[in-house]
């Protein structure tokens, strides 16, 4: 039982920068943001809905801490990795690429406030930002 809590994290924070369109190609995306995807799905291979599309193509790259100072930390980080790609977000939002962010939090020892982070690069491209917050 003391291997499973000192193993346990009990305070975590985490972002999802999430894309999605019916003719996406994971590989040719991978390429064009230079990153690596944590999931990356042809159309057909994911149950991501886009507009009449049952299974749209699917490409999301992931960022958790452990353990931050505060949760607005990994928003910090989505918007630092769309404002070093602003161009190539920018072309995918025009050529009707579907693109969120999405934040979850995880605690289940304290609450906690933070002020959200300045996010000018994701609010000029009309990104949205979810936020779930999880406790026990």
């Amino acid at each position: 039982m003391d291997e499973l809590k000192e193993n346990q994290v009990f305070w975590w924070a985490s972002v999802s920068i999430r894309i999605s369109h019916s003719s996406l190609d994971p590989d040719v995306l991978s390429k064009t943001l230079v990153a690596v995807p944590e999931i990356a799905q042809h159309p057909g291979e994911s149950r991501v809905r886009y507009k009449d599309c049952i299974s749209a193509g699917y490409w999301c790259a992931t960022h958790r801490e452990d353990y931050p100072q505060r949760p607005s930390s990994v928003i910090e980080w989505a918007e630092t990795f769309v404002s070093d790609r602003f161009e190539s977000f920018s072309r995918l939002i025009e050529d009707g690429y579907d693109i969120d962010v999405y934040v979850a939090i995880y605690s289940n020892v304290m609450a906690i406030g933070f002020e959200l982070p300045r996010t000018s690069s994701l609010s000029k491209l009309g990104i949205r930002i979810g936020l779930e917050y999880f406790s026990r």
